[in-house]
């Protein structure tokens, strides 16, 4: 369950935000957030292995579930592969350490993030009143976690808790979480 979530998320990070040529095109605000062993993967990525990527995102509709895309990928490119798979690993580390309140937000955030992308794929963009009103509850889900929680999640997933503590997107929906 929890590598499909992790594989689903960074789907719909590919799918759904603008991808750098390279790291050095991620804004500096943002790249402080990502974790050092997300930049070395970021950084470590061939040319010849974005041309796989970009091909494998051309046939996403023709894979079934995440075992046909690993299996094509680790076909196109088993070198991208196994980097992917470290990848996949470091964040199934970082999600055992979150504890289970923790776990439970990450979990319901990232099915959903999942849903939307099927959508997405489907035809179906949700309204911004949707995506607002998405946002508003993962807030105030987050909000309602102990301080115990919130840090477990600000120590291993440092960008989601930038989104739930961002005062743009907070001024978008209409809450705000105090620092």
């Amino acid at each position: 369950m929890l590598r499909v979530a992790v594989l689903a998320t960074l789907a719909i990070a590919a799918f759904c935000a603008p991808v750098p040529n390279s790291v050095e095109d991620i804004p500096a605000e943002y790249k402080s957030l990502i974790p050092k062993e997300v930049l070395d993967h970021l950084t470590g990525i061939t040319a010849e292995e974005k041309a796989a990527i970009k091909e494998l995102a051309a046939e996403h509709k023709t894979f079934k579930d995440e075992t046909e895309f690993l299996a094509a990928l680790k076909t196109k490119s088993p070198s991208l592969a196994e980097k992917v798979a470290k990848l996949q690993a470091l964040l199934e580390a970082k999600y055992a350490e979150l504890d289970e309140s923790a776990k439970a937000l990450i979990k319901k955030v990232v099915a959903k993030g999942r849903e939307l992308h099927q959508d997405y794929l489907a035809g179906k963009k949700p309204s911004l009143e949707t995506l607002k009103n998405l946002a508003a509850g993962y807030i105030t889900d987050y909000k309602n976690l102990s301080d115990d929680s919130k840090a477990t999640i600000e120590k291993n997933f440092p960008i989601l808790t930038n989104f739930f503590k961002n005062e743009k997107v907070q001024a978008l929906i209409g809450q705000h979480i105090p620092n």
